[in-house]
């Protein structure tokens, strides 16, 4: 890939500044440091067996839905059929965002769309169906959750054609 150079500085980048605010925090209150680096060590240990689920199951679903590239160009290679499937796709995945860049790679380096892309990353965050209407539904009721439903579901739209114009004077891929 293109960008791996910076995917590996900003992973450094963002180590260091993180450790320099612990430090900072160590400096100010140690026992608040100490307390918040164990709350941060038990999320961690509660996120990985999700996120290893999200990631088998985007793999999964990647060998599955698309086993050769020729399906990804069908589906994704048109902007605008591929802005719909992605959407689609996106309001179906569970997961965090995170789980979701493998498939989205595989859909770019087989010759999808960026806009495609774009909007199956943005329905996923935005629409979030599988995890969170529930709750959402149960505080918030029916009416709410159409309506954010309805504006995400445009805004998934719209984002996706700003990334194809923008990719258009400004090659991301």
């Amino acid at each position: 890939m293109q960008l791996d150079w910076i995917s590996e500085a900003s992973w450094i980048i963002v180590g260091c500044i993180v450790a320099v605010f612990y430090i900072w925090s160590a400096k100010k209150d140690s026992e608040k440091t100490k307390q918040a680096l164990r709350k941060s060590g038990k999320f961690v240990v509660k996120s990985l067996p999700l996120f290893f689920l999200a990631v088998l199951l985007i793999g999964f679903l990647a060998i599955v839905l698309f086993p050769d590239q020729n399906t990804i160009l069908v589906l994704f290679g048109n902007e605008d059929i591929g802005i719909l499937w992605a959407t689609l796709l996106g309001f179906l995945l569970p997961g965090p965002r995170y789980a979701i860049y493998p498939l989205a790679e595989v859909i770019l380096v087989a010759g999808g769309s960026v806009g495609a892309v774009m909007a199956l990353i943005a329905s996923q965050q935005l629409i979030d169906v599988p995890e969170g209407c529930f709750i959402e539904i149960k505080y918030l009721g029916n009416k709410f959750f159409l309506a954010r439903l309805v504006i995400a579901t445009l805004t998934t739209v719209v984002v996706a054609y700003m990334a194809i114009f923008v990719n258009f004077f400004f090659p991301l891929w």
